[in-house]
Protein backbone atom coordinates (compact mmCIF):
# COMPACT_ATOMS: atom_id res chain seq x y z
CA UNK A 1 0.00 0.00 0.00
CA UNK A 2 1.69 3.34 -0.77
CA UNK A 3 0.96 6.79 0.19
CA UNK A 4 -0.24 8.02 -3.87
CA UNK A 5 -3.36 5.11 -3.88
CA UNK A 6 -4.32 6.28 -0.01
CA UNK A 7 -4.63 10.33 -1.40
CA UNK A 8 -6.11 8.89 -4.69
CA UNK A 9 -8.86 7.07 -2.81
CA UNK A 10 -9.38 9.95 -0.18
CA UNK A 11 -9.45 12.82 -2.94
CA UNK A 12 -11.98 10.64 -4.58
CA UNK A 13 -14.36 9.89 -1.97
CA UNK A 14 -14.42 13.77 -1.34
CA UNK A 15 -14.88 14.65 -4.79
CA UNK A 16 -17.35 11.91 -5.76
CA UNK A 17 -15.73 11.84 -9.25
CA UNK A 18 -12.10 10.57 -10.93
CA UNK A 19 -11.80 13.50 -12.82
CA UNK A 20 -12.01 16.50 -10.07
CA UNK A 21 -9.93 14.19 -7.74
CA UNK A 22 -7.00 13.66 -10.50
CA UNK A 23 -7.14 17.79 -11.31
CA UNK A 24 -6.85 18.68 -7.82
CA UNK A 25 -4.21 16.58 -7.40
CA UNK A 26 -2.07 17.68 -10.35
CA UNK A 27 -2.30 13.59 -11.69
CA UNK A 28 -4.38 12.36 -15.62
CA UNK A 29 -7.50 10.79 -14.36
CA UNK A 30 -6.45 7.22 -15.58
CA UNK A 31 -3.67 7.40 -13.16
CA UNK A 32 -6.18 7.93 -10.04
CA UNK A 33 -7.86 5.34 -11.44
CA UNK A 34 -5.43 2.83 -12.01
CA UNK A 35 -4.00 3.86 -7.98
CA UNK A 36 -7.42 2.86 -6.66
CA UNK A 37 -7.97 -0.08 -9.06
CA UNK A 38 -4.77 -1.71 -7.07
CA UNK A 39 -5.56 -0.20 -3.70
CA UNK A 40 -8.66 -2.50 -4.30
CA UNK A 41 -6.77 -5.26 -4.98
CA UNK A 42 -4.82 -5.26 -1.58
CA UNK A 43 -7.81 -4.51 -0.04
CA UNK A 44 -9.67 -7.12 -1.77
CA UNK A 45 -12.73 -5.42 -2.42
CA UNK A 46 -14.18 -2.50 -4.74
CA UNK A 47 -14.50 0.86 -2.87
CA UNK A 48 -16.89 3.01 -4.93
CA UNK A 49 -19.67 2.23 -7.03
CA UNK A 50 -20.89 4.51 -9.60
CA UNK A 51 -24.40 6.57 -9.32
CA UNK A 52 -25.09 8.42 -11.93
CA UNK A 53 -22.24 10.25 -13.21
CA UNK A 54 -20.61 10.08 -9.65
CA UNK A 55 -18.92 7.86 -7.48
CA UNK A 56 -19.93 6.25 -4.03
CA UNK A 57 -18.45 4.43 -1.11
CA UNK A 58 -18.84 0.88 -0.77
CA UNK A 59 -19.38 -0.59 2.40
CA UNK A 60 -15.94 -1.09 2.32
CA UNK A 61 -14.75 2.29 1.11
CA UNK A 62 -16.91 3.46 4.70
CA UNK A 63 -15.06 1.64 6.88
CA UNK A 64 -11.59 2.66 5.13
CA UNK A 65 -12.35 6.24 4.70
CA UNK A 66 -11.47 7.32 8.43
CA UNK A 67 -8.33 5.31 8.51
CA UNK A 68 -6.89 6.74 5.20
CA UNK A 69 -7.50 10.03 6.62
CA UNK A 70 -5.72 9.50 9.96
CA UNK A 71 -2.98 7.97 7.89
CA UNK A 72 -2.51 11.61 5.53
CA UNK A 73 -3.04 13.33 9.17
CA UNK A 74 -0.66 11.91 10.85
CA UNK A 75 1.56 11.86 8.14
CA UNK A 76 1.00 15.94 7.46
CA UNK A 77 1.18 16.53 11.56
CA UNK A 78 4.45 14.65 11.07
CA UNK A 79 6.21 16.27 8.33
CA UNK A 80 4.88 19.93 9.92
CA UNK A 81 6.84 18.94 13.26
CA UNK A 82 10.16 17.88 11.36
CA UNK A 83 9.99 21.15 9.31
CA UNK A 84 9.03 23.54 12.28
CA UNK A 85 12.11 21.54 14.02
CA UNK A 86 14.69 22.06 11.37
CA UNK A 87 13.81 25.97 11.08
CA UNK A 88 13.63 26.82 14.41
CA UNK A 89 10.16 27.92 14.41
CA UNK A 90 8.38 28.72 17.31
CA UNK A 91 4.78 27.92 16.17
CA UNK A 92 2.73 28.79 13.02
CA UNK A 93 -0.62 29.69 12.74
CA UNK A 94 -2.27 29.01 9.35
CA UNK A 95 -5.59 30.55 8.69
CA UNK A 96 -8.55 31.29 6.08
CA UNK A 97 -11.20 33.88 5.85
CA UNK A 98 -13.72 35.15 3.56
CA UNK A 99 -12.85 38.73 2.82
CA UNK A 100 -15.45 40.77 5.41
CA UNK A 101 -14.07 38.03 8.38
CA UNK A 102 -10.24 38.90 7.52
CA UNK A 103 -11.41 42.32 7.85
CA UNK A 104 -13.10 42.66 10.67
CA UNK A 105 -12.09 39.38 13.45
CA UNK A 106 -8.83 38.59 12.37
CA UNK A 107 -7.60 42.06 12.19
CA UNK A 108 -7.98 42.80 16.12
CA UNK A 109 -7.07 39.54 16.81
CA UNK A 110 -3.94 39.41 15.02
CA UNK A 111 -2.66 42.91 16.33
CA UNK A 112 -3.73 41.26 20.52
CA UNK A 113 -1.86 38.08 19.31
CA UNK A 114 1.46 39.77 17.86
CA UNK A 115 1.65 41.56 21.84
CA UNK A 116 1.75 38.18 23.11
CA UNK A 117 3.37 35.85 20.50
CA UNK A 118 5.67 38.32 18.27
CA UNK A 119 7.94 34.99 17.18
CA UNK A 120 4.88 32.76 15.79
CA UNK A 121 4.72 33.04 12.35
CA UNK A 122 1.20 33.80 10.55
CA UNK A 123 -0.18 33.31 7.57
CA UNK A 124 -3.57 34.41 6.55
CA UNK A 125 -5.71 33.71 3.47
CA UNK A 126 -8.81 35.80 1.73
CA UNK A 127 -10.61 32.66 0.84
CA UNK A 128 -14.36 31.91 -0.01
CA UNK A 129 -16.13 28.73 2.25
CA UNK A 130 -15.83 26.56 -0.35
CA UNK A 131 -12.33 26.97 -0.85
CA UNK A 132 -11.74 27.04 2.68
CA UNK A 133 -12.93 23.71 3.29
CA UNK A 134 -10.29 22.01 0.35
CA UNK A 135 -7.52 23.89 2.48
CA UNK A 136 -8.48 22.18 5.93
CA UNK A 137 -8.59 18.87 3.71
CA UNK A 138 -5.36 19.04 2.14
CA UNK A 139 -3.84 20.55 5.70
CA UNK A 140 -2.88 23.94 3.81
CA UNK A 141 -4.73 25.89 6.81
CA UNK A 142 -5.31 24.93 10.39
CA UNK A 143 -8.18 27.05 10.65
CA UNK A 144 -11.18 28.39 8.87
CA UNK A 145 -13.26 31.47 10.01
CA UNK A 146 -16.33 30.92 7.42
CA UNK A 147 -20.12 31.76 7.76
CA UNK A 148 -22.83 29.23 9.06
CA UNK A 149 -23.90 26.70 9.00
CA UNK A 150 -21.40 24.20 8.30
CA UNK A 151 -22.20 20.66 7.63
CA UNK A 152 -19.08 19.20 6.12
CA UNK A 153 -18.80 16.38 8.91
CA UNK A 154 -14.99 16.03 8.74
CA UNK A 155 -14.58 19.25 10.43
CA UNK A 156 -14.50 20.57 13.77
CA UNK A 157 -16.56 23.64 15.17
CA UNK A 158 -14.46 25.42 17.93
CA UNK A 159 -16.48 29.16 17.99
CA UNK A 160 -19.53 30.19 16.96
CA UNK A 161 -20.05 33.72 16.67
CA UNK A 162 -23.51 35.68 16.00
CA UNK A 163 -22.53 39.38 14.57
CA UNK A 164 -25.90 41.46 14.63
CA UNK A 165 -26.50 43.28 11.56
CA UNK A 166 -26.52 47.44 11.76
CA UNK A 167 -27.93 49.85 9.59
CA UNK A 168 -25.58 52.84 9.27
CA UNK A 169 -24.85 56.07 8.21
CA UNK A 170 -22.40 59.01 7.95
CA UNK A 171 -22.74 61.59 10.85
CA UNK A 172 -23.49 64.12 8.23
CA UNK A 173 -26.22 62.17 6.53
CA UNK A 174 -29.69 63.55 6.86
CA UNK A 175 -30.93 60.40 8.79
CA UNK A 176 -28.17 60.98 11.12
CA UNK A 177 -29.79 63.64 13.35
CA UNK A 178 -32.81 61.31 14.34
CA UNK A 179 -33.32 59.95 17.58
CA UNK A 180 -35.64 57.17 15.52
CA UNK A 181 -36.84 56.65 12.61
CA UNK A 182 -38.77 53.70 9.94
CA UNK A 183 -37.97 51.39 7.61
CA UNK A 184 -39.81 53.61 5.19
CA UNK A 185 -38.12 56.63 5.84
CA UNK A 186 -35.25 54.91 4.24
CA UNK A 187 -36.82 55.19 0.83
CA UNK A 188 -35.73 58.44 -0.20
CA UNK A 189 -32.32 58.14 0.27
CA UNK A 190 -29.47 55.66 -1.31
CA UNK A 191 -29.30 52.32 0.09
CA UNK A 192 -26.00 50.60 -0.85
CA UNK A 193 -27.22 46.68 -1.23
CA UNK A 194 -24.90 44.02 0.62
CA UNK A 195 -25.90 40.54 0.83
CA UNK A 196 -24.30 37.90 2.66
CA UNK A 197 -27.00 35.19 3.85
CA UNK A 198 -30.71 34.26 2.85
CA UNK A 199 -32.65 36.33 4.99
CA UNK A 200 -30.50 39.17 4.44
CA UNK A 201 -30.44 38.86 1.09
CA UNK A 202 -34.77 38.80 0.92
CA UNK A 203 -34.46 41.22 3.20
CA UNK A 204 -32.33 43.93 1.32
CA UNK A 205 -33.66 43.26 -1.78
CA UNK A 206 -36.97 44.27 -0.56
CA UNK A 207 -35.60 47.29 0.63
CA UNK A 208 -33.35 48.34 -1.94
CA UNK A 209 -36.21 47.88 -4.12
CA UNK A 210 -38.12 50.44 -2.59
CA UNK A 211 -35.28 52.56 -2.54
CA UNK A 212 -35.33 52.89 -5.75
CA UNK A 213 -36.62 56.23 -6.47
CA UNK A 214 -33.64 57.77 -3.34
CA UNK A 215 -31.20 55.85 -5.58
CA UNK A 216 -31.80 58.27 -8.73
CA UNK A 217 -33.92 54.98 -9.95
CA UNK A 218 -31.40 52.47 -9.34
CA UNK A 219 -30.46 49.26 -6.87
CA UNK A 220 -26.52 49.84 -5.66
CA UNK A 221 -25.24 46.44 -5.16
CA UNK A 222 -21.93 46.38 -4.25
CA UNK A 223 -19.15 44.35 -2.25
CA UNK A 224 -18.91 45.33 1.60
CA UNK A 225 -15.41 47.35 1.59
CA UNK A 226 -17.17 49.41 -0.91
CA UNK A 227 -19.86 50.18 0.87
CA UNK A 228 -18.43 50.91 4.03
CA UNK A 229 -16.24 53.36 1.79
CA UNK A 230 -19.28 55.10 0.01
CA UNK A 231 -21.73 55.05 3.58
CA UNK A 232 -18.57 57.00 4.87
CA UNK A 233 -17.92 59.54 2.63
CA UNK A 234 -21.60 60.12 3.40
CA UNK A 235 -22.89 58.63 0.10
CA UNK A 236 -25.51 56.29 1.64
CA UNK A 237 -27.11 54.12 4.36
CA UNK A 238 -25.83 50.28 4.54
CA UNK A 239 -26.47 48.03 6.58
CA UNK A 240 -23.68 45.74 7.69
CA UNK A 241 -21.98 43.26 10.70
CA UNK A 242 -21.06 44.76 13.88
CA UNK A 243 -17.24 43.58 13.66
CA UNK A 244 -16.87 45.45 10.82
CA UNK A 245 -17.98 48.51 11.47
CA UNK A 246 -15.88 48.63 14.85
CA UNK A 247 -13.24 50.93 13.65
CA UNK A 248 -15.60 53.15 12.06
CA UNK A 249 -17.59 53.56 14.83
CA UNK A 250 -14.87 54.06 16.93
CA UNK A 251 -13.44 56.73 14.78
CA UNK A 252 -16.53 58.20 14.56
CA UNK A 253 -17.02 58.34 10.42
CA UNK A 254 -20.35 56.36 10.48
CA UNK A 255 -22.94 56.37 13.30
CA UNK A 256 -25.88 53.46 13.72
CA UNK A 257 -29.29 54.23 13.50
CA UNK A 258 -32.15 53.15 15.02
CA UNK A 259 -34.63 51.83 12.96
CA UNK A 260 -37.89 50.90 15.25
CA UNK A 261 -39.35 48.44 13.32
CA UNK A 262 -36.16 47.04 11.78
CA UNK A 263 -36.01 42.95 11.95
CA UNK A 264 -32.97 41.99 13.58
CA UNK A 265 -30.50 39.96 11.60
CA UNK A 266 -27.41 38.30 12.69
CA UNK A 267 -24.38 37.17 10.29
CA UNK A 268 -23.00 34.19 11.81
CA UNK A 269 -19.28 32.93 11.61
CA UNK A 270 -18.02 29.46 12.90
CA UNK A 271 -14.21 28.62 13.60
CA UNK A 272 -13.34 25.21 12.67
CA UNK A 273 -10.40 22.66 12.12
CA UNK A 274 -10.34 19.43 10.87
CA UNK A 275 -11.30 16.84 13.19
CA UNK A 276 -8.23 14.78 12.22
CA UNK A 277 -5.83 17.48 13.13
CA UNK A 278 -4.09 17.96 16.07
CA UNK A 279 -3.33 21.74 17.05
CA UNK A 280 -0.30 23.10 19.10
CA UNK A 281 -0.14 25.19 21.84
CA UNK A 282 0.10 28.54 20.03
CA UNK A 283 -2.89 27.43 17.56
CA UNK A 284 -4.57 27.00 20.65
CA UNK A 285 -3.63 30.53 21.94
CA UNK A 286 -4.61 32.23 18.86
CA UNK A 287 -7.83 30.68 19.09
CA UNK A 288 -8.06 31.86 23.21
CA UNK A 289 -7.86 35.44 21.82
CA UNK A 290 -10.16 35.25 19.21
CA UNK A 291 -12.70 34.19 21.79
CA UNK A 292 -11.34 36.77 24.04
CA UNK A 293 -11.56 39.89 21.61
CA UNK A 294 -14.87 39.01 20.25
CA UNK A 295 -16.72 37.47 23.85
CA UNK A 296 -19.76 39.94 22.95
CA UNK A 297 -20.21 38.07 20.21
CA UNK A 298 -19.03 34.91 21.09
CA UNK A 299 -22.32 32.32 21.39
CA UNK A 300 -21.90 30.11 24.71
Amino acid sequence: MELGQIEAFERTAREGNFTRAAESLGLTQPAVSARITTLEAELGGKLFKRTGRNLTLTPLGERFLPHARRMLAALADGLQELKDFRSGKRGEVKIAAPAPFVLSYLVHTLAHFRDQHPAVDILIRERDKRTIFSMLHDNVINLGLVSAPVYDRQLKPLAHFRDPIRPCAAPTHPLASFKKIHMQDLHGHTVFRVSMFPQMTAFIDTLAENAREGSGGAVIAIPMIMALQLVILGQGVSFLPESYLKPAIQKRDVVILDIADMPQLYNEAVLVMHRERTLDHVQHEFIRILKAVWRNLLVH
